[in-house]
């Protein structure tokens, strides 16, 4: 087994109701070095989440507004569940109504990341959170 085998790999969930979005973060996610698990909305990810609880999740990025389950409530799940209560949570939004914001404040969230989502916004995102990490380089 070489040595990027044996290293644990760790996954990102992904919620995002807009396939072209979700699309778009899975690509830059792969690009820095993660695995991930993407879903369609809220309840499809916070279903997901419990469902692979032996894979090694390191964060959950979210819309906020997705039908099913908002990204406030799969927030709030997180939050309320013994076991990955400590889960770095990053919503995404162009939302900027103030009550969403207490809310996701309120519950701790990691962080925000602005609509539209770009690679360097992910990447600033991820050091803010992963300060020792080393992320892959983009290609280009």
């Amino acid at each position: 087994m070489s040595d990027t085998q044996s290293q644990v790999e760790e996954y990102i969930v992904v919620a995002e109701d807009s396939a072209p979005n979700r699309n778009i973060l899975v690509h830059l996610l792969k690009r820095i070095g993660y695995k991930v698990l993407d879903f369609e909305d809220g309840q499809l990810a916070w279903e997901g989440i419990q469902k692979h609880s032996d894979k090694n999740i390191v964060a959950l990025i979210s819309d906020i507004m997705m039908p099913q389950m908002s990204g406030i409530e799969l927030l709030r799940n997180v939050r309320g569940h013994e076991k990955i209560k400590d889960l770095p949570v990053v919503l995404i939004t162009a939302v900027t109504e103030k009550e969403y914001i207490a809310q996701a404040k309120e519950l701790k969230v990691n962080g925000y990341i602005l609509k539209p989502v770009t690679a360097e916004r992910i990447r600033t995102k991820f050091k803010e959170l992963f300060p020792n990490k080393v992320f892959a380089k983009f290609a280009g």
